[in-house]
């Protein structure tokens, strides 16, 4: 066997002996990298007219998701969702949905209203919990 042979021979046998371990490296950083569970922020956030003229609620919220599939469900749905809740909340006595307990409440129904959706749409709730992060009645 020639010098040349030997040295194909020995990269080769080492490429065969890195490969598992590039392998399991690639797997490792993609399961490091997946968000989820976690939280996906609504975007931008829904702003509505409430039942005062020229008054608006602007509210922004996460969603917490299980899964990175209920992800994608639910960027893949999110027009939907936004109809949703711009149904659900448009109109409403800006007033009445200050104190806290409305505030419960109202997340409440947000989150009963988008997982009907969602099992409508694809047989999954996908949305486990809703939270509100910015809350302006005006």
């Amino acid at each position: 066997m020639t010098v040349a042979q030997r040295k194909t021979a020995y990269l080769f046998a080492l490429f065969l002996g890195l490969a598992p371990l590039v392998a399991l490296t690639a797997q490792a950083s993609e399961e490091a990298v997946s968000p989820y569970p976690g939280y996906m922020a609504l975007e931008p956030p829904l702003i509505v007219n409430l039942a005062k003229p020229r008054s608006y609620l602007k509210l922004s919220m996460q969603f917490f998701i299980e899964t990175q599939t209920d992800a994608d469900l639910i960027t893949l749905h999110m027009p939907r969702l936004r109809d949703r809740m711009i149904s659900l909340l448009g109109g409403r006595d800006g007033a009445q949905i200050m104190t806290t307990e409305a505030r419960e409440q109202l997340r409440i129904e947000l989150l009963d209203s988008l997982r009907k959706t969602m099992m409508e749409q694809t047989g999954r709730p996908a949305v486990s919990a809703v939270y509100f992060t910015d809350f302006i009645a005006q």
